[in-house]
Formats: C-alpha cells, structure tokens, sequence
C-alpha cells in the first residue's frame, strides 16, 4: 500500500497535512494490516478507511524510534505505556511520513521544547 495524495500530489487539507495508507501493527497480534491514516493538527487519526480514521495519536510529545523492519518506526505517545508499529512500502514514502510528523511536533504550540524525540 502506499500514500495517497490528490490528484496532482499536492498535501490533503491544510498545509503540514497528510493522508494516507501505512501498514500498522495490530497491538495483540502483531500482524502488519493497511490502515489509513489523516496527520493533522499534532495528530495521527487513523482507521480502517479515509471515511473512518476514528482514533487517534497524539502526536505532542511522542517519542519516535526506529525499527526492525528498515521502512518501519514506532510512536510512543506522552505518558503513554502503548507504542504504535508503523511502516510505509517505501523509503521515499516513510521519509515523508516521519517529515510530516516531526513537523506537525515542532509546529504544535502546545510541545513545550519544540523539539522532536528520535530514539
């Protein structure tokens, strides 16, 4: 599966918007599913389609790490006990995926160091 643009490739929405399809590891199974994915406004939504991206990530915070998997990267969100398995079909998609999210990080008013945390 791989990002999905607009026609014309430019961003979804509002500029440091991006939308998507990734592979996301299932948290009890741990089995990789497509899921969709909506970066806006310092979060990650996500959901079974572009119709339903029902839950969320919150993105302020979060600490972001490297993987096994060579396309994949994980999210650790603030306070939380949960890390969130991502991978993209392609280096050239994951690196834009990981830019869109550090950039949603450093442009979010409320991250108080406005740094990212790359593990």
């Amino acid at each position: 599966m791989t990002a999905v643009d607009p026609p014309g490739g430019e961003p979804f929405g509002a500029p440091g918007e991006k939308t998507g399809w990734l592979s996301k590891r299932a948290h009890f199974t741990l089995r990789w599913r497509p899921t969709w994915f909506h970066l806006k406004g310092g979060r990650l939504l996500y959901g079974e389609s572009d119709q339903s991206p029902v839950k969320t990530i919150p993105l302020v915070g979060a600490e972001v790490g490297g993987s096994d998997d060579p396309l994949g990267w994980t999210i650790t969100p603030q306070g939380a006990k949960r890390c969130f398995h991502l991978r993209a079909a392609s280096e050239a998609e994951q690196q834009s995926w990981l830019r869109g999210i550090f950039d949603a990080q450093i442009a979010s008013a409320r991250h108080g160091t406005h740094a990212c945390v790359l593990q």
